[in-house]
């Protein structure tokens, strides 16, 4: 009588028809276990797939759509993304296929834009850029002054002249899409308070900004910096406009906070909230509305030694970092 290992009895299942194990010759044990074996994968391979009703997914078909696991799926149900129904005496749920597809569609919209995002470039303008940037600065704003393009473009090139960092744009594929012009004075400069009581389109010549006005940064000097724009191009797609916009708000954040980091002292900082938009971008930065003469203008200032906005608060740490090190 030939004695089986117990591994193979563990891994055998036979039906209870069989002849008892240790009957079975070792060769036609073999033959049997793999014979038995391969009726139970055929059987299994057989088993018919869950069909979802019309008009709805499997969790399975969710899964390879959106690319994501059961955890991400249990999420977006409870959000309220995707609707999920189980149908009577059934105990497997289903989700809604509109639901789905419209989920799938905004996630290849958004990874659409995030990869048209992060082509784009925040950089110093050039003097090749200006005519882009008076360009928009036309779509933008609107000017009391009608100052022709060459001028203004003269102009703007005299400033970036003087301090390369007056003008800042993000581009995309070479196109200027968005602007920020900061502009910096000296303390009690007559010019700057002529700025603060101007028109808000300064920028198209309402003001005579020459290039003696704007001062230099350099590491131990004052300035007081008047925002002077920060915007995007009002034709692109409102999706756009608003990833756009997070991205040179934020490079415009880090500018600030680089300008402590060079040991450059803002002695002020000022703007002019010309529109609903700007206001909140303004109070988001940590302005405040100040008294101001023209009830057209609402005129916003930041506490630079006081204030407790992120934006300074950094820009006060990188000052100090800065001043310690010359130290």
């Amino acid at each position: 009588m030939v004695a089986l290992p117990a591994r193979q009895l563990q891994l055998l299942v036979l039906p209870d028809y069989l002849l008892p194990l240790s009957w079975i010759h070792p060769t036609i044990f073999h033959a049997l276990s793999n014979s038995w074996n391969h009726i139970i994968k055929s059987r299994r391979w057989r088993m018919p797939r869950i069909q979802a009703p019309k008009g709805y997914y499997t969790a399975t078909e969710v899964k390879q759509i959106l690319n994501i696991s059961d955890s991400m799926i249990r999420r977006h149900v409870e959000k309220g993304l995707i609707t999920y129904t189980t149908p009577p005496n059934r105990k497997q749920g289903f989700y809604l296929k509109k639901d789905v597809d419209k989920l799938r569609n905004d996630l290849e919209t958004f990874l659409n834009l995030e990869d048209e995002i992060e082509t784009t470039v925040f950089t110093t303008a050039t003097q090749a850029d200006i005519p882009a940037c008076v360009a928009l600065n036309r779509e933008l704003f609107t000017a009391s002054v009608d100052t022709d393009d060459n001028t203004l473009i003269q102009k703007w090139t005299s400033w970036i002249r003087k301090n390369p960092e007056v003008v800042h744009v993000l581009k995309a594929n070479n196109e200027v899409l968005g602007i920020a012009t900061i502009i910096p004075f000296r303390p009690g400069s007559t010019k700057y308070e002529k700025v603060m009581h101007s028109d808000t389109s300064i920028l198209l010549g309402d003001v005579d900004i020459e290039e003696e006005d704007i001062e230099e940064y350099r590491a131990g000097h004052k300035v007081q910096l008047y925002i002077a724009e920060i915007g995007i191009k009002p034709s692109l797609d409102k999706e756009l406009r608003r990833r756009y916009g997070a991205k040179l708000i934020s490079s415009f954040m880090n500018t600030i906070v680089d300008l402590g980091t060079r040991g450059v002292i803002i002695d002020s900082m000022t703007s002019v909230g010309a529109t609903k938009s700007g206001i909140k971008l303004l109070q988001h930065f940590g302005f405040s509305e100040v008294l101001f003469p023209r009830t057209d203008t609402q005129m916003f200032s930041i506490d630079m030694k006081q204030s407790g906005a992120p934006i300074i608060q950094a820009y006060r740490e990188a000052l100090h970092n800065f001043n310690h090190e010359q130290n």
